[in-house]
């Protein structure tokens, strides 16, 4: 008989339990620190759960070399595979982003929990303060049972208030390993000089992000203009390659507001009708009026991320460099570290959440035969 802890029980920590648990010679026990499993993956792509991506490429991760070895472990195939095998069926989009079918996230969660063997205890309000060698086993806190394998899997500060990300995974700090700070990535951009009166508005755009006036990365998408900043899928999505970049000064967002139409005169619309009312929103119409800006390239300057409170994922973590390619500790063996809680992030539309299903799939599947 091998024990098994797995410390979190959100979207990697159900997923490897369910594949552990495939195997009656295990008893698996999950940790969670909050009174309920998968608060985040309930709260993702707002509530419909944007589980995966039927494009999944390494140029939407930050650690390229990393991810282009480990698609060739696991593929999105054979992670919606696993979910068809569980019984959720899926609907894809237009832009490859995946769904259940219901449209609610919760469907997903249901599903993980429904595939759990009797073999898997799930311990919610369980806050794991120390992880220590005993017997050539592991010990958490002072529980009585040793587990043979600990998977650690407890996210990352993202979306969480800052008391509560007090001592936050602090388990890790005697394992000494090598971590980058935690940011914002997926997160909204604070806006220097910001024109208040947008509030309120949205607007279909092309937006680019450009460093000292040179483009980094463009996306077309909804904007939305906030009390300080700007958010929106394509805002997120820029977000996170801002976040990769080392140096961030003179970095600013162009929102073109006629992405669909390059050819149209603005110019000769203006001589016409003398404002831009039956083209933009009506706030960017009456701001326009007051000083007018380029349809087409409407600067704003980043001030910040908004605070990690906000952000939908971190950039940061336990760097790959501590993991083998199974995701089990270099220095420290029969320990792993899978989903976000390592230093891989990628952009908006299923990718963060496919790779938290695929690195707890990696590791429980080298649990069960690799060694």
């Amino acid at each position: 008989m091998k024990y098994i802890a797995i410390i979190g029980a959100g979207s990697a920590g159900l997923f490897a339990a369910k594949k552990l648990s495939e195997n009656q010679d295990f008893r698996i026990t999950v940790f969670e620190k909050a009174n309920k499993v998968a608060t985040k993956l309930r709260a993702s792509g707002g509530g419909k759960a944007n589980i995966l991506n039927a494009d999944i490429q390494t140029r939407h991760y930050n650690n390229a070399e990393f991810m282009q070895r480990f698609l060739q472990k696991v593929n999105y195939e054979q992670i919606r595979d696993e979910f068809a095998q569980m019984g959720l069926k899926m609907s894809v989009d237009e832009e490859g982003r995946v769904y259940p079918s219901s449209f609610f996230s919760q469907t997903v969660v249901d599903v993980l929990l429904n595939n759990l063997g009797e073999n898997v205890t799930i311990r919610c309000g369980f806050n794991v303060e120390n992880v220590t060698k005993a017997e050539k086993k592991w010990q958490i806190n002072d529980e009585k049972e040793l587990f043979d394998e600990v998977i650690f899997a407890s996210g990352t500060p993202a979306g969480i208030i800052p008391k509560n990300r007090r001592n936050f995974c602090s388990y890790l700090s005697d394992f000494q390993l090598k971590r980058t700070e935690f940011t914002p990535s997926l997160s909204g951009f604070k806006i220097k000089s910001y024109p208040k009166s947008l509030f309120g508005c949205k607007a279909k755009v092309k937006a680019t992000l450009l460093r000292n006036g040179e483009p980094i990365f463009r996306e077309n998408g909804e904007v939305v203009f906030k009390e300080d900043g700007i958010s929106g899928i394509v805002i997120l999505n820029l977000s996170a390659y801002y976040n990769r970049l080392d140096d961030k000064r003179n970095c600013e967002v162009s929102l073109n507001f006629l992405p669909d139409d390059d050819e149209y005169d603005v110019k000769n619309h203006l001589l016409k009708f003398h404002d831009v009312a039956g083209l933009v929103h009506p706030k960017l119409n009456r701001l326009f009026l007051q000083n007018r800006f380029n349809l087409r390239d409407f600067r704003l300057k980043i001030d910040d991320f908004y605070e990690l409170e906000f952000a939908q994922v971190c950039h940061g973590g336990i760097e790959v460099t501590e993991i083998t390619e199974n995701f089990e500790l270099k220095r420290f063996p029969h320990l792993y570290v899978v989903g976000e809680m390592l230093n891989i992030d990628g952009v908006c539309g299923g990718y963060n959440l496919f790779f938290a299903f695929a690195s707890a799939c990696c590791a429980a599947n080298f649990i069960n035969y690799g060694n």
